[in-house]
Parts: C-alpha cells; sequence; structure tokens
C-alpha cells in the first residue's frame, strides 16, 4: 500500500484552506447571529407560526423524509460504486461527507453537553429527543450533501439549500435545537462536505479508494458508529443483529456457489482473496462481534458494550491500516506482518474513541490488551480466533473489570 497518491505533489493545499477558512468565517457569522436569537425565536414561533398543518409537517420532514433521502442515497451511491469498473463514483465523497459528519455530531454532542431548549424553557418538544443539543445532526447531516450535490448539479444543490434550511427550520419549530445549534449543525456539515467534495481532496481519495484494505477499513470503522447509533437509538437490537447474521450466511452461501450473480459482485468490492470460500467473512465476523458483545454486556453495561466496539472499530481498523505502511525495521518481533506505529496508532485512537463512554484509564487498558492481543496469531484446533471476535470480547471483559 502506498503511503500517499503519486499525484500528492499536484493538490493545491490553498484551495482547500480558502475553502476551509469561508465555513470557519461563516459558522462564526451565524453563531453569533443564533446565539442572539437562541431564547427569542420560540416565543416568536409560538405567537406567530405555529400551527397543527405545520406540526404535522416538520414532523414528516425530519422523522420520515430525511431518513427516506439518505437511505435511498446510500443504496444509488452502492450501485454506482458497484457498477464503475474502478468502484467510484463522484457519490463517494459525498457518502464519507454524510457518515463523518454523523459521527462528530454525536461525538460533539457528547463534548458539549449542552441540554435541550425545553429543558430550559417553559416548552414542550414536537419530537423525542434524548441526546444533548449542540450541534443539531440533523441539519449536519443535511449540510454536509450541500457542496457535494452544488458540485455535482447546481439545479440539485439549490434545491438542497431549500431542503436543509427547512430541516433546520424545524428543528427550531419543534423545541428541540437553539437557532445556536443550527449554525453549529450549518459549520460542521458544510465545512465536511465541502472538504470531501474539494477536486483537490477527491485525488487522494480516488487513489486511496483503489486499495482494496482502505475500503475494507473505511467500512470496518464507520460500520461500529453505525451499530452503536442504531442500538442506542433502539433498532438495533439483538432478535435485529440475529436476523442479519442469518440473513449473511444465507447470502454468503448463495454468492460461493453463484459468483457472477449481483451479491457475489458488491461483496467482491470488500473481500479480500482468501474470502473466497466465505463471501462477505469479514463483515460477518464484524456483526457477530458486535452480536456477541450486546449479548454478554447489556442495560447497566451497555456503555461497556459501545467502548469496545468503538476499540474494534477504530483501533483496529487504524492498526490494520498500518500494518504495511512502516519499513521491516519496525516490525513486531512476534507479527512481522504488523508494526509499531500501528499499534501504538491502534492503541490510542481505540482509547481516544472508548474515553467517550468509559473513563480513560479503563478505556486506555481495554484498548492495549485487545490490540496488542489482536496482533498475536492466536488459533483454536485448525482456526485463527478472527480478530472481530476477539477484540471487542477482550476489550469489555478489561472495561467490566476496571469500570
Amino acid at each position: 500500500m502506498r503511503i500517499l497518491p503519486e499525484n500528492l505533489a499536484e493538490i493545491n493545499i490553498r484551495i482547500v484552506k480558502r475553502e476551509v477558512w469561508f465555513w470557519i468565517g461563516l459558522g462564526l457569522f451565524l453563531y453569533g447571529i443564533g446565539s442572539l436569537m437562541d431564547f427569542a425565536a420560540f416565543p416568536f414561533i409560538q405567537e406567530h407560526l405555529r400551527t397543527v398543518e405545520l406540526d404535522q409537517f416538520s414532523i414528516f420532514l425530519t422523522e420520515q423524509l430525511i431518513w427516506a433521502i439518505l437511505l435511498a442515497f446510500a443504496v444509488v451511491t452502492g450501485y454506482r460504486a458497484w457498477t464503475n469498473p474502478d468502484h467510484h463514483t463522484k457519490l463517494v465523497p459525498a457518502l464519507f461527507a454524510v457518515l463523518s459528519t454523523g459521527i462528530l455530531a454525536f461525538t460533539f454532542k457528547s463534548l458539549f453537553d449542552v441540554d435541550r431548549p425545553f429543558v430550559y424553557m417553559d416548552i414542550l418538544p414536537l419530537v423525542d429527543a434524548p441526546s444533548t443539543s449542540f450541534p443539531s445532526a440533523h441539519t449536519a447531516i443535511a449540510f454536509a450533501l450541500l457542496i457535494p450535490f452544488f458540485r455535482i448539479s447546481k439545479v440539485i444543490g439549490s434545491l438542497w439549500l431549500l431542503f436543509a434550511l427547512l430541516i433546520g427550520f424545524a428543528r427550531v419549530y419543534q423545541n428541540v435545537h437553539f437557532p445556536s445549534d443550527i449554525a453549529g449543525g450549518v459549520f460542521l456539515g458544510g465545512l465536511i462536505g465541502s472538504f470531501f467534495s474539494n477536486p483537490e481532496v477527491k485525488k487522494v481519495l480516488v487513489t486511496y479508494w483503489q486499495e482494496l484494505e482502505f475500503r475494507r477499513q473505511t467500512f470496518h470503522f464507520l460500520a461500529g458508529f453505525l451499530c452503536v447509533f442504531a442500538h442506542w437509538a433502539g433498532f438495533f437490537r439483538l432478535r435485529v443483529i440475529a436476523f442479519f447474521l442469518i440473513t449473511g450466511l444465507i447470502i454468503s452461501f448463495i454468492s460461493q456457489h453463484k459468483k457472477e450473480n449481483l451479491i457475489s459482485r458488491i461483496l467482491s468490492i470488500f473481500d479480500r482473496p482468501r474470502d473466497q470460500n466465505f463471501p462477505g467473512r469479514g463483515a460477518f465476523y464484524f456483526l457477530l462481534g458486535v452480536f456477541l458483545v450486546f449479548l454478554f454486556f447489556r442495560e447497566e453495561n451497555i456503555r461497556v458494550a459501545y467502548a469496545s466496539i468503538m476499540i474494534l472499530s477504530v483501533g483496529d481498523s487504524l492498526n490494520h491500516l498500518f500494518d504495511k505502511r512502516a519499513s521491516s525495521k519496525v516490525r513486531l518481533p512476534w507479527n512481522k506482518r504488523k508494526n509499531f506505529p500501528g499499534l501504538i496508532i491502534g492503541i490510542l485512537s481505540g482509547t481516544f474513541a472508548a474515553q467517550f463512554f468509559v473513563p480513560i484509564i479503563p478505556a486506555f487498558l481495554a484498548s492495549s490488551l485487545a490490540i496488542v492481543g489482536e496482533t498475536i496469531p492466536l488459533k483454536f484446533g485448525k482456526h485463527y480466533i478472527d480478530d472481530n471476535i476477539f477484540v471487542p470480547l477482550v476489550a469489555a471483559n478489561v472495561l467490566w473489570v476496571f469500570t
């Protein structure tokens, strides 16, 4: 694997910096205006704008329509990536932007820990809003697609701008976000969407995307966040995961015996050559590891489960990405396929991801033991223990002992 794309010297960093500074300036301007309106907006809405019809429309907009559109967007992106010979499409940077924005939005919510408006004021929310307020994740995700869509089509971008603004307004209208939260969402989503869709950044993404391991670890990295979020939101429980596991085995069996079907070709985008006898092997074992952690660590230990999945998703992914990126001089003596920089990066990144759910010292211990243990080839009979099962279970047990 290359450390950097061959055309890196051709990348114009100034273009990227210019867009970053634009969004920083716009974000500060909008946040200033939003802060002035934070407590004045709700009485104005209640007195001049509130209607039953608008209530229903706002709920439909944020609870159903936006998710339906995002699902359709993900399906179209996946189809376009599958049908293109190089497995790339203009929509891939936009998908990166949406997923990264969602992850960062909920990370920042945990960091800032700002209560919702209805906690401060005598108002009732129109929708359930269990998490904290700043920034608005709905708004951030909507604006993450704005610049990518503008770069694809000015018409689509203009229509999406209107939709994104409606999403931001709807969240204030529903009494679940301050205007300053919306400003934070505009800044976060706009910045990330602009960054990933920037032509200069795309040169790097396009180059890396051709590499199988980068595609695999990107999926691995994002899947953990999606599993934790989906479980927290209440629609990724054990029976649902079990259904996906059984379905995955059936799909794998069909793909193994019918090499040229649609599913086989999709799985080939992420499967290693050794997975020909078990198509989708990595995804199956990843989901099995998640299932086991949720099975053994529930209710009062759910944060242990979340933290261990983060160590698997973030720490193990980055550790693998650095397997072939260092010279032989820094290889681990007990596993020549691994290296010390990758090991250290895996431990530290796993610790950082886990500490949002558990104290940092137990997070560091769990990440260290799990990532170091993953570098030691372990066999059960004739079969190696898959790291997607080993890492989360080891991490969860360490956290259970020390928290």
